[in-house]
């Protein structure tokens, strides 16, 4: 299986039959490699889809690799977006689709407001998803933070973790997470204006896990 970065939090993994997407939507803050990639990628099999924010689930970004056999799965504020067949899911429901299994599982925040009492992500609006393709096991953890129900996610392969610590978490907090769910491998995603430097510095501190900081476009495979 490859696992391709899109931009931002966007995924594509590729399995020897199937290509599943995790909340592809091109941002401009990726530059034009991300455009290129969005504008004519491989049909997809399966489009998961964490939450309804824009920068998750904006059917304008996904409409050329959708095909009318696409299975969307996403939680109810994106089914509420995106015409079409969109199958509902909460944390801890799985979802079967040919050789590609899919878990949902909590992603929320608990120190990060928008306000007083108002989470940018509240618990139960978003999810994130264990994808098991060919024997190999990604979590994307969608937007969320240090939670106590992603001990007992792991162990997986690699693990897809947000950084950018402002409506996420910091670097230092994902590596945190890496623990608590046993990744192998660890894929930065959801930068914003988060240096590079400082993931790799929190990487270093950690020196549990392997950290792959991957260009937009870069693929990573796994045997």
């Amino acid at each position: 299986m490859d696992i391709t970065w899109f931009g931002h939090a966007a995924f594509r993994l590729k399995g020897q039959t199937q290509a599943v997407y995790i909340d592809p939507v091109e941002m401009e803050y990726c530059g034009a490699r991300a455009k290129g990639l969005f504008g004519a990628p491989e049909p997809a099999a399966v489009i998961l889809l964490t939450h309804h924010h824009t920068d998750h689930c904006n059917p304008e970004s996904f409409k050329r690799m959708r095909t009318p056999a696409t299975v969307i799965i996403g939680p109810r504020g994106c089914s509420d977006k995106v015409r079409g067949l969109v199958q509902e899911v909460n944390p801890g429901d799985t979802v079967t689709i040919g050789g590609v299994t899919v878990r949902a599982v909590y992603a929320y925040n608990v120190t990060r407001q928008r306000s007083p009492g108002t989470p940018f992500h509240p618990r139960g609006t978003g999810v994130g998803y264990i994808v098991t393709i060919d024997n190999h096991t990604v979590y994307h953890s969608g937007d969320t933070e240090p939670i106590p129900e992603m001990d007992g996610l792991g162990p997986v392969d690699v693990a897809l973790l947000p950084v950018d610590d402002h409506y996420t978490m910091s670097p230092e907090e994902a590596l945190q997470c890496a623990t608590m769910v046993k990744a192998v491998t660890v894929i930065p995603m959801h930068y914003f204006d988060t240096p590079v430097e400082r993931v790799l510095a929190a990487a270093a501190a950690a020196q549990s896990t392997n950290v792959r900081v991957l260009e937009v476009g870069e693929s990573l495979a796994l045997d």
